[in-house]
């Protein structure tokens, strides 16, 4: 199916009621575009200064996290994942991650979250689970307006540290005694939750859908292509290089194939129920968030790919919504009954073809 340009995707706007309870207050179509009139299928995300909604609810905060360029309004949604040990002098980008909750449930690549134990900077095996070290910064940031005296404001970040962390699989045991036992994952899908905004705000989520791509659909990536490490000011602990921004990059391919049962048949190397699209996909991008449904919905999320080809695999998001979540003192959650059950703050899209 040939891919129609513009591309769009569709937010929905939330906020918090005043009996706690999250709402949907409005719905926006945001075009990416490059700035140019070229129709690249990947291209750096671009665009003129927007306005969410005309009926913002809530105080200045509020107002300002859904005013901005397209590339800062996306980025409330889709989030780097970086980490540092205290006293480095850099922040590593890892992956990128989308925020699929008003109270901060995000979705990534598992192989994302493991960066620390298998990359051996920040994390080691202890017994079944991974432990985190002590000082091992590790999170996702948010860019947010800030105030700088009177009515003037810059664009800041906050670090969200993960709290909470869920992937599947399993351990299994090297035959070679100078080699470690892996992870050998059940899909590459992998969920994570930061703490709540600051003031009663909400994250900004994304539609989730779970619903499967098909074979020549349109499907579209976001995320943190190549993003270089972030220098540190080792006095101030902020970053150091004054020009540094996030950079949202754009890929577009067609699905080619569909793999819903490799998590037994291992057609794929790509782990669990996946995809193939004919989209660029560069490094960093893992996690990232693989639109369908002209842009309405997240079907997957970014797994790997192949260096200067267009050529790209994805985990499928609908499987994974049925694995457990559970917690010592919580049994039975999973993404479906958040999304069903609970007061998260999670779209439930419905309609042909999403």
């Amino acid at each position: 199916m040939p891919i129609e340009f513009p591309i769009a995707i569709i937010k929905s706007l939330w906020a918090r009621r005043p009996d706690g309870l999250w709402e949907i207050s409005d719905m926006k179509g945001i075009t990416l575009g490059s700035g140019t009139k070229s129709e690249d299928h990947y291209f750096l995300l671009s665009g003129d200064i927007e306005l969410l909604t005309n009926h913002p609810i809530g105080g200045i905060a509020d107002v300002l996290s859904l005013v901005g360029t397209t590339d800062y309004l996306m980025q409330q949604s889709i989030v780097p994942v970086v980490a540092w040990i205290e006293g480095e002098t850099a922040i590593r980008c890892i992956g990128t991650a989308s925020i699929i909750s008003c109270t901060g449930c995000l979705v990534t690549a598992a192989h994302v979250l493991l960066d620390p134990l298998e990359a051996g900077y920040g994390a080691t095996r202890v017994g079944g689970q991974v432990q985190h070290r002590e000082d091992l910064n590790f999170g996702v940031m948010i860019p947010y307006m800030a105030p700088t005296g009177g009515i003037h404001f810059t664009k800041a970040f906050r670090f969200f540290p993960f709290q909470k962390m869920w992937t599947w699989g399993n351990w299994k045991q090297s035959p070679l005694v100078h080699e470690d036992d892996r992870w050998e994952y059940l899909t590459d899908v992998a969920v994570c939750k930061i703490q709540e905004m600051p003031n009663g705000q909400a994250h900004q989520p994304l539609n989730m859908s779970l619903n499967p791509f098909v074979p020549g659909e349109p499907a579209y990536a976001l995320g943190y292509a190549e993003m270089p490490d972030i220098q540190i000011d080792p006095r101030t602990g902020g970053i150091a290089d004054s020009a540094f921004r996030l950079k949202i990059y754009v890929t577009v391919g067609n699905i080619l194939n569909t793999f819903p049962q490799n998590h037994v048949a291992r057609e794929v190397s790509t782990p669990g129920p996946c995809f193939d699209f004919n989209a660029r996909v560069p490094g960093k991008m893992s996690g990232a968030p693989v639109f369908g449904a002209q842009g309405a919905v997240i079907r997957g999320v970014v797994s790997r790919s192949f260096s200067g080809e267009e050529h790209a695999y994805g985990s499928m998001l609908g499987p994974a919504m049925e694995l457990p979540m559970d917690e010592p003192e919580v049994r039975g959650r999973s993404l479906r009954t958040l999304l069903e059950d609970g007061n998260e703050g999670m779209p439930q899209v419905h309609g042909m073809g999403l």
